[in-house]
């Protein structure tokens, strides 16, 4: 029975059992031989894109929320049904040659 000690689930590592794989094949092995104090330490991208994601995204949440509130909803419906029938309009006046008759 493998145990998993709270310090290794701070580290974010998996206990290790055996011999480690010579090439990490899988995925989930891939990602048990990823270090990612060591990633955070030395790999300023990856620092950053945290800190980019953490940055954007109340904008994002603050976004999403307001655009598909009811309100906001009713409103693009509403805007629709406008073009649609305006569309149905001009169709309605054209003749057969595609031009639009004078009114």
């Amino acid at each position: 029975m493998v145990r998993i000690t709270p310090r290794a689930l701070i580290r974010f590592q998996m206990p290790r059992q055996g011999k480690p794989m010579v090439y990490p094949y899988t995925i989930a092995a891939k990602w048990s031989h990823w270090n990612i104090a060591y990633e955070w330490k030395m790999n300023w991208t990856f620092r950053y894109t945290i800190y980019g994601m953490m940055t954007v995204a109340p904008f994002v949440w603050y976004i999403d929320s307001t655009v598909n509130s009811p309100s906001a909803k009713a409103a693009y419906k509403r805007v629709k049904q406008m073009e649609k029938e305006k569309e149905h309009e001009q169709h309605r006046w054209a003749d057969i040659s595609g031009r639009n008759a004078n009114r």
